[in-house]
């Protein structure tokens, strides 16, 4: 495979909405609305709509397993809580002859509730605002999502880590790039990501 490039999924994401807008519509009004085109995506069930971007990715590039990619994908965003797995942030790696290959993930910079400026700052109660994070790809709930991806594609990842692991790497980080607030808030999170989503640990 030559030079590669990446391509964002939020082009399959627009396939995929004229397919809903397409079929889910009411054949009674001639023209289409906005209210209708969100209404038809939105009574999708959250199911279908994993499949049909799975279905579509793989229809489009021609690769094989993406629903356990997205299930893997699904899997470290509800762990770190990345709340930014928009289609956008999900990609393909494609070359100039039709050739794809699966992008390794990448943007994770929005979890572990990172912003400490505004949506979870500093100082408040960490376990309330682990329950406030959204996710962004098939629904708002990391867990519904995940739900779905492990039924239909299965369990994809193991976790092998053990906090006195988690503690290590964190402990490593300098005092002058994160403070230790920051730093025991991350670990706290952690841990109780690791109690959440006790089955995937070895």
């Amino acid at each position: 495979m030559s030079k590669l490039a990446l391509i964002p999924l939020s082009i399959v994401a627009v396939v995929v909405a004229l397919f809903c807008i397409n079929n889910f519509t009411s054949e009674k009004s001639s023209s289409t609305t906005y209210v209708n085109e969100k209404s038809a995506i939105e009574t999708e069930s959250l199911e279908n709509r994993l499949k049909l971007l799975v279905k579509e990715t793989e229809r489009i590039t021609g690769l094989k397993d993406f629903g356990v990619y997205m299930s893997k994908m699904l899997t470290i965003d509800a762990f770190f809580l990345n709340e930014d797995r928009h289609t956008h942030n999900i990609a393909v790696l494609a070359n100039g002859n039709g050739e794809f290959k699966l992008c390794p993930i990448f943007d994770q910079g929005a979890g572990l509730l990172s912003d400490t400026t505004m949506d979870y700052p500093l100082g408040e109660d960490v376990y309330k605002l682990i329950d406030s994070v959204k996710a962004k790809t098939i629904c708002d709930s990391f867990y519904e999502q995940l739900d779905v991806a492990e039924k239909l594609y299965g369990s994809n990842i193991r976790f092998s880590f053990a906090k006195k692991d988690v503690a290590a790497i964190i402990d490593r980080v300098p005092c002058d790039s994160y403070s230790d607030e920051i730093k025991e808030r991350v670990k706290t999170i952690c841990f109780e990501k690791m109690r959440q989503m006790n089955y995937l640990f070895d």
